[in-house]
């Protein structure tokens, strides 16, 4: 019972005789416990360092239980400035390995896992190591029915940390990949689908990436673990441009996962217009509104498609299946 806050069993055993007579002297909690008196005067002096008992003085020597309320309060506040301190220590040794990560050697920033137990304990610790956000790109060969399991979605996203993943149109596919894809985004994952994904990835903020060595049915079996480096920044802005060129997935009224609503019949037509060459004031014509309307929806949907130019526009729209 009272093994976490520091005392072993015979210390326990001594205290709680303490406890349920009040006082007594060494002598006596000898022959009450049946144990040595040399034994038992060095199990008192080892709950009196520990703050469990106090002894008057000679020659009515007496051993004193202390109200366990109070001494377990004492030892709990005391443990937490403890852990406190290694908690700052370890933010502190932190610091100064990152200010150290320029100066590493190319082994060390990037790791070869070989082995498939190998890969799946190094996908485990850039799970676990994830602080803001975990990012996956998804798309076969799957290890498992879904890359990142219900389970451990739901200790990330308990964690507080943003999980996004793209998947490939071809997990849509697989009835058993679409359905673990439906729980994942029922459980809070944000999901987006991508006509094509270029690779398999894992991202655990800006500290680790995983990626496979090749693309063979025997990729799970051969991977590499990147540290903080120009690599894990390239890695984290191609997942960056997946991410804001593939449509969102949402759960449907039967409860499968699908592209979300897109675009609506009136703003396909526009972009349709648009892409065949009219004006703005050919567009408002042929759609009875103002000007102004059009370039404010044509606005909106450069907002939506993440483009900087109505030509990107264009290609967005194409890539997204709106037209």
């Amino acid at each position: 019972m009272l093994g976490p806050v520091g005392l072993s069993r015979p210390e326990e055993s001594v205290y709680l005789l303490l406890l349920r007579r009040g006082s007594a002297s060494p002598d006596d909690l000898a022959a009450a416990s049946s144990l040595e008196p040399g034994r038992v005067r060095r199990i008192v002096k080892g709950l009196r360092r520990k703050g469990f008992v106090h002894q008057t003085p000679p020659p009515d020597e007496r051993v004193v239980p202390v109200a366990p309320d109070m001494v377990v309060d004492h030892l709990i506040r005391r443990r937490h400035d403890e852990l406190e301190a290694v908690r700052t220590a370890a933010h502190r040794l932190a610091e100064e390995a990152r200010g150290r990560e320029g100066n590493r050697r190319a082994g060390e920033l990037i790791e070869i896992v070989t082995g498939g137990e190998a890969v799946g304990q190094a996908f485990d610790r850039l799970q676990r190591g994830a602080r803001r956000e975990l990012r996956v790109l998804v798309t076969p060969p799957y290890a498992a029915p879904k890359d990142v399991n219900e389970s451990q979605l739901d200790r990330l996203l308990a964690r507080g940390v943003v999980c996004r993943a793209v998947y490939g149109t071809v997990a849509l596919d697989d009835p058993a990949i679409a359905a673990g894809v439906a729980a994942c985004v029922r459980a809070g994952e944000q999901a987006r689908l991508a006509h094509r994904v270029p690779i398999k990835l894992a991202l655990a903020d800006e500290s680790l990436a995983l990626l496979p060595l090749s693309w063979s049915d025997a990729a799970h079996r051969t991977a590499l673990l990147v540290h903080p480096c120009g690599l894990l920044d390239a890695l984290s802005a191609l997942f960056e441009t997946v991410w804001s060129h593939a449509v969102p997935l949402s759960l449907g009224p039967d409860d499968r996962i699908r592209p979300a609503a897109t675009l609506s019949d009136e703003d396909r037509y526009l972009l349709s217009l648009l892409v065949s060459g009219l004006t703005d004031d050919a567009v408002a014509a042929r759609l009875g509104v103002s000007r102004r309307t059009v370039v404010r929806r044509v606005t909106h949907l450069m907002e939506r498609a993440d483009a900087r130019s109505r030509l990107q526009l264009g290609w967005q729209a194409h890539e997204r299946g709106w037209l």
